[in-house]
């Protein structure tokens, strides 16, 4: 994992992606959002002056050289959409949590406080996806990988993370049981609560599938006080956003 600083806006960056791909996550360093939203809040659904959100996604933009930047209205499901340069203003805040690219220059992103984002690269195309709890137990990674294989392609790297960690994340009985139908290893016991390793249910997941060349920004969303935490902070927080984009060899 590198830290990257332009103009302020601090992110952590994936080393080893596949060349001429860049994948990177926020951190709360470099806005303009105050109080609880400080300062590189990337969400407009939350109580943050909205006139504050869209500068920091300017900032960022101009600060990372992002032409386009897709995002969606999260809703915790599987839906995966195609982006192209034709039907970017339609496919912005769709409902959905998963993106899928095959142009240069268009930038995919993610918004997170404690769920996962994955990263997808093949040769031909790229995807970001949104995975809580909710959307990997709705098969989200199964729909990603379909849309590579509609364009002949496969993802040949992984990037997962940050997110909430094992040891933060306690969850009901009836969830750790749901989970251990998908991935025993994902669940452990910790006295009389059960707790869920998300970030090991998508590895597990990813390597079932066939892609095994996985790269973790190891950092934990509810530990790592750089970073926006929804359980950490009672739910009145911000949102990273995770972004790749292949960038134009011209």
């Amino acid at each position: 994992m590198i830290e990257i600083n332009r103009n302020g806006v601090i992110v952590k960056s994936y080393e080893n992606t596949p060349n001429g791909v860049d994948c990177f996550v926020t951190t709360k360093a470099g806005g303009y959002s105050e109080g609880c939203f400080s300062s590189m809040n990337m969400a407009v659904y939350t109580d943050d002056d909205p006139k504050k959100v869209i500068k920091n996604t300017e900032l960022l933009k101009s600060s990372y050289g992002l032409n386009n930047l897709a995002t969606l209205l999260q809703v915790h499901g599987n839906i995966v959409h195609e982006v192209t340069s034709e039907n970017y203003a339609d496919v912005l805040f769709r409902e959905g949590d998963g993106l899928f690219t095959t142009e240069s220059n268009m930038a995919l992103g993610i918004l997170t406080a404690d769920c996962y984002n994955l990263f997808l690269v093949g040769e031909k195309g790229i995807a970001a996806l949104h995975c809580g709890h909710k959307s990997v137990s709705a098969d989200i990674m199964s729909e990603g990988v379909r849309m590579f294989e509609k364009h002949g392609d496969f993802p040949i790297y992984a990037g997962i993370g940050p997110g909430i960690s094992v040891a933060n994340y306690e969850v009901s009985d009836e969830l750790a049981i749901q989970f251990a139908g998908i991935c025993e290893k994902g669940v452990t016991k910790v006295g009389e609560r059960y707790h869920l390793s998300l970030r090991t249910v998508i590895e597990e997941n990813l390597k079932a599938k066939g892609i095994t060349n996985i790269e973790h920004l190891d950092a934990c969303s509810f530990d790592d006080d750089s970073l926006y935490s929804y359980r950490r902070d009672s739910g009145k927080t911000g949102r990273m956003i995770g972004v790749i984009v292949r960038k134009s060899s011209v």
